[in-house]
């Protein structure tokens, strides 16, 4: 067991499950996952249990998913359980212990599980796996959903990103089951370059483009393509999403697709009303990158340490300049909802940092 790591994993790895953990699901290191499961009394209803749905993404689909009328959700958590509201069930449950979460998925009628786990280490990893096999088991649950949201992750990432090992493993369980899943792809989440005027429940970073700095840190050539969505639009897809029949293997989701030359360029102009402002504009090289020597915005508020901060820059350095974040465009589940218009980043810039900025949220 590594002494610096309550998981036993190095300290490399550890450090970046951690990040994973702060900037992702919106929890902090100690908490346990929470989770979400449907009510009993509603048959009629689609009933949905929600895992992980007091981190950053969690807390935002509970939001939407609260206003359908036809929609039920259970919140499945390792702690006390609370007092039901409305549409939202609370159900204490033991991640340990499969049997023991069959019964509670069939006592609640849950037909799809929605996870939002946050998966930092061997642990949450698998009390994914494990509530797998208790929705395999349970007579009522039919349909999964892995935590996953963000690229495709693949084998061949694993020496950039070796946490992608426990997407992987849900996935490979998935393949083995008997149960309908999604992997559900948005890309990278436009939250980011609006913070902090933007309403999310995500932890502030800065990538690339710190707006509020007037600074743009850019790797590589800055013209590696990012699609990326809003996680508000992206609740709303997931609304649509839950009510298909079929299910394809990845649901793709695009708000826009954008640049880092591109966003710098917007910024720019969202941000002209301010005179004389200049910009400072820095790449990082493929070399930079490689070897962790990257550029790192300030964040002075930041709970992480420097040696946090450039590991994490560098991590995402790596994955933007590897492409993963360029979405197949082929059969782009956002493009099967016409009816949800989803943020454009001109847009959203201009909303979060154009004119009286200050005190407008979207």
């Amino acid at each position: 067991m590594n002494p610096e790591s309550p998981t036993g994993v190095s300290r490399p790895l550890y450090r970046e499950l951690h990040l994973r953990e702060v900037l992702w699901w919106g929890t902090t290191w100690g908490q346990k996952p929470t989770q979400l499961i449907f009510g009993p009394e509603c048959c009629d209803d689609l009933i949905f249990a929600m895992a992980g749905g007091t981190g950053a993404l969690g807390k935002t689909f509970v939001e939407r998913f609260a206003q359908e009328p036809d929609i039920k959700l259970v919140i499945l958590s390792r702690g006390e359980q609370k007092a039901s509201q409305g549409s939202i069930h609370h159900v204490k449950i033991d991640y340990d212990n499969v049997q023991s979460m069959t019964t509670e998925l069939e006592r609640y009628n849950v037909q799809t599980i929605i996870s939002t786990i946050g998966l930092i280490s061997e642990e949450t990893s698998q009390s994914q796996l494990n509530l797998i096999e208790a929705a395999e088991h349970a007579t009522t649950t039919k349909r999964f959903i892995p935590s996953e949201y963000s690229f495709i992750q693949t084998p061949d990432l694993l020496s950039i990103d070796p946490s992608i090992q426990y997407w992987l493993h849900a996935a490979d369980r998935l393949k083995a089951s008997s149960l309908q899943y999604t992997r559900v792809i948005p890309g990278f989440f436009m939250d980011y370059w609006g913070m902090p005027h933007a309403r999310t429940h995500l932890q502030p970073f800065k990538f690339g483009i710190d707006i509020a700095g007037a600074k743009a840190l850019i790797p590589g050539s800055g013209n590696d393509t990012i699609c990326m969505t809003y996680t508000y639009d992206l609740a709303e897809y997931m609304i649509h999403l839950l009510k298909l029949e079929e299910w394809p293997e990845f649901s793709i989701f695009v708000g826009d697709e954008t640049t880092y030359n591109e966003m710098l360029e917007i910024a720019k102009e969202v941000q002209m009303i301010k005179a004389g402002r200049t910009w400072l504009i820095a790449y990082d090289s493929i070399e930079m990158i490689d070897s962790g020597h990257v550029t790192v915005p300030d964040m002075p508020d930041s709970t992480m340490s420097q040696k946090e901060l450039e590991e994490m820059t560098a991590l995402v350095s790596r994955l933007t300049v590897n492409g993963v974040f360029d979405l197949p465009k082929e059969n782009r589940m956002s493009d099967r909802f016409p009816q949800v218009r989803p943020m454009k980043v001109k847009e959203f810039l201009g909303q979060c940092w154009g004119p009286r900025s200050e005190t407008k949220l979207l």
